[in-house]
């Protein structure tokens, strides 16, 4: 056996030691990410909540500090900081818009207020309730719907904002290229709800 065989039979030795280690750990980093990450985003919802009380209530120095502490979160955690001016009047007399008001305010350009990223399409009901549990989860997307549009039934997250569900399909896109974004309104304007999924009328 000569050295240049030696040295292929000890580099897959390494590589068949080193490879699951690898393929471990960064499983286990992207598992404390997502972690992470959930943490944060129920950080933001808790500031959200407080700024959307009505800080002339109660005008004490203890909800002055939770306020401030709430606009902090936001700013850190939100990934889109307030200037100092909208800070300081969220902290003072300001509250944040409620959803159904923001909804409202672009009922002209989103009508339904929903969003889909439709990741799936199938002959069978069956086969896209698999796609709605196991792929979406694995996707890390949560459970999903079943829509049947134009005799294929249809695997889609639904949510209620174009932010988010440009969001979701990104993380769809990893498992399943394909996904896109759709608006509800336009794609299923009106849908009546059958076993396990929902029949979309025509456009």
């Amino acid at each position: 056996m000569d050295s240049w065989q030696k040295i292929e039979i000890a580099s897959k030795a390494v590589a068949a030691l080193f490879i699951p280690i690898a393929l471990a750990f960064l499983g286990n980093q992207v598992a404390t990410s997502n972690k992470q990450r959930d943490s944060e985003m129920k950080f933001v919802e808790l500031a959200t909540a407080i700024l959307r009380q009505d800080p002339k209530t109660e005008q004490t120095s203890e909800n002055r500090n939770l306020r401030l502490w709430a606009v902090e979160v936001i700013n850190r955690y939100s990934g889109v900081p307030m200037s100092n001016a909208t800070a300081t009047a969220l902290v003072e007399n300001t509250t944040l818009p409620q959803l159904s008001t923001f909804e409202q305010s672009t009922s002209s350009t989103d009508p339904s207020g929903t969003w889909g990223v439709v990741f799936g399409g199938d002959t069978t009901l069956e086969a896209a309730k698999f796609e709605v549990t196991k792929t979406a989860q694995r996707m890390g997307i949560g459970d999903a719907a079943v829509f049947r549009r134009s005799g294929s039934f249809r695997s889609v997250k639904v949510v209620v904002s174009r932010a988010e569900a440009e969001d979701i399909v990104g993380k769809a896109q990893v498992v399943r290229p394909s996904s896109y974004v759709v608006n509800m309104s336009t794609w299923c304007p009106t849908s009546e709800a059958k076993d396990g999924y929902f029949e979309c009328s025509k456009p």
